[in-house]
């Protein structure tokens, strides 16, 4: 469903992405490990075409996206949906209002297909009836789940997650990791989660990526991360900084 080849980028003399190489299968769910900056975010940023690769390759369901005209790349699109680490809601709609926009951006017309829609996707992130409350009537873990739902709503076949747990107390963080996994399983989406919380990637991913230097240090199942016995690997998985006092 989703690969990246060789995939290399640059902001000026700084080189995040040094031959990247990913793929995920159709269903699968990949979790994304690294130090901030070390371009995990720079990796979604591509899968949706808003960055463009120095060199390398971006596939979307066995097609290139490099170079793609903006109307293509509206079509690749609509396959993908992302949740944000805000969750991007519009402040000055409703709950409701926040879902039925991007199924009027893809033309949907029909009041009681959107009503219907809405409906359905809150019920499936756990905010049934929440419909009329406005963004600043919801705590940070309810913004969140709006803002999945607003993600799912429009049916994608992958979903991206940037560092969907950040900001959020455990409990509401672990409530998050569970309907990661429940809608793979509900709707056999590809998702893709960027995090740094060991939780989440034990909890979700059937593979995980390890970025180190711009380059996938590790690529393997949580059991094989679990015994892994790679200082660099071990060390970001239990926190230790190797400073000493």
């Amino acid at each position: 469903m989703i690969e990246t080849r060789d995939l290399t980028k640059s902001f000026g003399d700084k080189k995040v992405l040094q031959g990247v190489s990913l793929k995920v299968n159709e269903g699968e769910t990949l979790v994304v490990l690294g130090r901030s900056g070390c371009g995990k975010s720079v990796i979604l940023k591509h899968l949706i075409g808003l960055l463009h690769p120095d060199s390398g390759e971006v596939f979307v369901d066995g097609e290139t996206i490099a170079g793609l005209p903006e109307r293509k790349l509206g079509e690749v699109r609509a396959k993908i949906g992302m949740l944000f680490q805000s969750a991007a809601l519009f402040d000055s709609m409703s709950v409701e209002q926040n879902l039925a926009f991007p199924l009027l951006e893809q033309g949907i017309r029909d009041m009681k297909e959107i009503d219907e829609r809405v409906a359905q996707a809150l019920d499936m992130v756990d905010l049934a009836g929440e419909q009329r409350k406005m963004p600043a009537d919801l705590s940070g873990g309810m913004r969140k789940r709006v803002g999945l739902a607003r993600t799912i709503v429009g049916r994608p076949r992958c979903v991206l997650y940037d560092e969907p747990t950040t900001g959020l107390d455990p409990i509401t963080s672990d409530s998050i990791n569970f309907l990661i996994r429940r809608l793979q399983r509900r709707l056999g989406v590809t998702s893709i989660v960027v995090t740094h919380d060991m939780k989440t990637a034990f909890h979700c991913a059937d593979h995980v990526a390890f970025l180190h230097e711009g380059r996938v240090h590790f690529y393997g199942t949580v059991a094989e991360l679990k015994a892994n016995t790679d200082t660099i690997t071990q060390d970001f998985i239990e926190g230790r900084s190797g400073d000493t006092e």
